[in-house]
């Protein structure tokens, strides 16, 4: 069977002092990859009058896990609060990837909705403090280099704010120049994503994937005319026929609160029939929003309150149906 990537967006339960009481599940959780959602960007001044206000306390382009007072980075200082927890995060999140897991990579993800950290990134390339958010990241990977290897493998740019096409593509070429991956996460307007995407593409810099959200504002993208616009587009940059192997289709699990359709593993309307139904189209693979939510869920699903073992497996099995045993298509590779 093909090697395909399963994905899970990670909050607070995965933020330093409290991920190490998930590493085991993680381990055994059948994933390929963890989101850490989500690193926001501060801000010292106004970015615009109608909502992005200066944050009491913060400096432009400092690295904030979360919530505003878990400080990650800030003027090229790692652990700013010389936070014990923060000082231990690289090492347990290290622990994910070891005694077995199949976790090969790990991405933290910038943005979300009803945020600024793309408005502030604008604001910081336009006004001469390039250096300031190149330091930062540059501080940010060096802490989670051990052994002379980042266990940071990338970053992901959920942008879900009105912001010009250079300002992703100019701190994307920053990200990877630093050394890491970049994957998009879009949920609207593939034409614009493949822009962003062609723009990078003809400089040698190659995006890994998008992780496609198929949930409240993106619910639709699972279905065949959205899913094929957004195969085609990929298919635009990376090559006619190849784009659905740069696209993970993610769907949001029973019991995350903020999305809609909430998902159980398998049964009717569940991750594993969603993801059968576009299977012929060989995607790269799925995600699920969010792992924080399988955690803390208490509703059952058949009669069973489902871990995340048995999403992996759902996002394994659809994935598969229509899929021949010898298939290759997909890009990534555990």
């Amino acid at each position: 069977m093909r090697a395909v990537n399963i994905a899970a967006y990670c909050s607070g339960d995965f933020g330093p002092g409290k991920c190490k009481t998930h590493i085991q599940d993680v381990q055994q959780s059948g994933l390929t990859t963890i989101i850490l959602w989500s690193m926001h960007l501060g801000r010292a001044g106004d970015v615009n009058p109608s909502g992005c206000q200066a944050i009491a306390g913060q400096s432009w382009g400092e690295l904030v896990f979360n919530d505003g007072d878990i400080r990650i980075v800030d003027d090229e200082t790692f652990n700013p609060n010389n936070d014990p927890e923060v000082a231990d995060w690289p090492h347990d999140l290290l622990q994910m990837k070891q005694n077995g897991s199949h976790v090969s990579k790990i991405f933290i993800s910038i943005g979300g909705w009803r945020v600024c950290d793309f408005q502030t990134i604008e604001y910081m390339l336009e006004h001469g403090m390039q250096d300031v958010l190149r330091r930062n990241f540059q501080t940010l990977r060096d802490a989670f280099t051990i052994d002379g290897q980042c266990l940071i493998d990338g970053i992901d740019l959920d942008n879900e704010e009105p912001v010009k096409a250079n300002t992703i593509t100019e701190f994307s070429q920053m990200l990877f120049e630093l050394g890491f991956e970049v994957t998009f996460c879009p949920y609207s307007n593939p034409v614009q994503w493949q822009g962003y995407m062609q723009t990078l593409w003809d400089k040698g810099y190659k995006v890994s994937w998008w992780n496609l959200q198929c949930y409240s504002g993106g619910a639709e993208n699972l279905d065949p005319d959205e899913l094929e616009r957004w195969v085609d587009a990929l298919s635009q940059v990376v090559g006619k026929g190849r784009g659905a192997a740069y696209l993970v289709a993610g769907l949001a699990v029973r019991g995350a609160n903020d999305s809609n359709p909430q998902e159980c593993p398998f049964g009717l309307g569940g991750v594993c029939e969603s993801l059968a139904s576009v299977s012929q189209y060989s995607l790269a693979g799925g995600f699920l929003w969010k792992y924080d939510s399988v955690l803390s869920n208490a509703q059952p699903c058949s009669g069973v309150v489902p871990h995340m073992s048995d999403y992996t497996g759902a996002i394994r099995e659809g994935l598969a149906k229509h899929q021949p045993a010898t298939s290759d298509t997909a890009v990534y590779t555990a």
